[in-house]
């Protein structure tokens, strides 16, 4: 007799596997577009093999000013309104402004204390050009809570940061608006469309500072379009309320081209579409990704690989160039980013999230003492699930037969039927 054989079951997934591999990748992309031109091509120095890359990525996308890594910063962005706006939710203020304060800001200060050292020490840490690098208590406090970016002169010790005050301004709104967003998804998306709208078409008419604020304000159009994502795809809006907020947003973010609110040059609005269609594309693909250790593990250290990478690249070839060879250093250099990046990763960045989730964690009733909660990044699923294997039919029940009994028939007359018919039910 042979056993029957059933298929097993997919693994369950808890993370949302497009985003792990959109970070992953966003962050590798970010690491090669910072080697490929602040150093390759600034410097003048001879990589055949960049050459090519470039000449079949950054040239074609028009994007040969930053490099193709520009496409990942819109993406993180994206994710942050799609992801973070739900934890916002379920958090509620108080427990989110603690668990985002110290996912941010703990990395933040070893990186931000990392380059004071190396200033100190004269290893000539990356600048970005025409900006000051000042060494004081006071810029070493500003570029640690991230408020230099808000400061007019401007003194910049992380160069890569910029994109975090982008994130912390989206998180002081969303606090702001949680009231209006438990109740009224469509107004609080309003709300911020109007917000936005306001600061950047003001941006110029107040002082440097409120410019500068209207700066990284302009960016925030890309993280509605995330939140407006999720509010479709969670069918807190209608689709076509979706479509118009999404219109709208987008057209805030081209405004900030047209009036030139902090841009380099024109490829910043090309940069978010691909960043968009590779987003949507990542969510019809979800149901058939299968959640992997790889992809996981470069998720959780995208922010520290964001945060380090240009730091000990720049540091480490300015130390081996041009005494080692261009091909070797950058081996080199890549092995020692990752070391780096998993020192951080292990003691600042993991610890830290530790401590956030054991902090805003809520305590069911009557549990004083929360349970420890396993470390892990908050990309957890927030898609409705969609089965890729058709569930087995069940075997259906005999239907009931209703069968009429008669009478036996008494010398060759039948009788009349009884008045009331008689269910017999074959066994099943």
């Amino acid at each position: 007799m042979l056993a029957e054989v059933t298929p097993s079951e997919p693994a369950k997934k808890n993370r949302i596997v497009f985003i792990d591999i959109g970070r992953g990748l966003g962050a590798l992309l970010v690491f090669y577009s910072h080697i490929a031109h602040p150093w390759v091509k600034a410097k003048g120095e001879h990589a055949p093999y960049i050459d090519f890359i470039e000449a079949l990525t950054s040239n074609p996308m028009h994007m040969s000013t930053q490099g193709i890594g520009q496409i990942a910063v819109p993406f993180f962005f994206l994710v942050s309104g799609f992801v973070v706006t739900p934890i916002a939710l379920r958090q509620g203020t108080g427990r989110f402004a603690v668990n985002r304060l110290i996912r941010v800001y703990a990395p933040m200060v070893f990186v931000v204390l990392l380059t004071a050292l190396l200033i100190l020490v004269h290893l000539h840490p990356p600048a970005t050009p025409g900006q000051s690098q000042e060494l004081t208590p006071l810029t070493v406090l500003t570029n640690t809570l991230l408020v230099n970016y808000l400061i007019n002169p401007q003194i910049v010790l992380v160069p890569v940061a910029w994109t975090m005050i982008v994130e912390v301004l989206f998180y002081v709104i969303l606090m702001l608006l949680l009231p209006v967003l438990r109740r009224w998804v469509w107004l609080a998306i309003a709300i911020e469309i109007t917000f936005i709208f306001v600061v950047m078409t003001s941006g110029r008419q107040l002082t440097a500072e409120y410019f500068l604020f209207a700066v990284n304000v302009s960016y925030l159009p890309i993280m509605i379009i995330g939140q407006v994502i999720w509010a479709t795809t969670s069918k807190k809006i209608p689709l076509w309320a979706g479509g118009v907020f999404g219109a709208l947003a987008w057209s805030l973010y081209v405004l900030g081209d047209v009036i030139d609110v902090g841009r380099v040059d024109t490829s910043y609005n090309l940069a978010m579409a691909f960043a968009v269609v590779c987003f949507l594309m990542g969510i019809f693909a979800e149901p058939k990704l299968k959640q992997r250790r790889f992809w996981t593990a470069l998720s959780e250290r995208s922010y520290s690989i964001y945060l380090l990478h240009m730091l000990v690249t720049f540091v480490l070839l300015n130390l081996l160039r041009p005494a080692v060879p261009l091909p070797l250093a950058l081996i080199i250099v890549i092995a020692c980013v990752f070391g780096v990046v998993e020192v951080s990763y292990r003691f600042v960045e993991r610890p830290s999230h530790a401590l956030a989730r054991r902090l805003s964690h809520k305590p069911k009733d009557g549990d004083s003492t929360p349970k420890p909660i396993p470390v892990s990044a908050e990309i957890t699923v927030e898609l409705a699930p969609v089965s890729t294997h058709r569930p087995r039919p069940r075997p259906q029940p005999s239907e009931e037969r209703t069968v009429v009994m008669r009478p036996v028939p008494r010398n060759g007359r039948h009788a009349a039927p009884p008045r009331h018919q008689r269910r017999v039910t074959p066994n099943r």
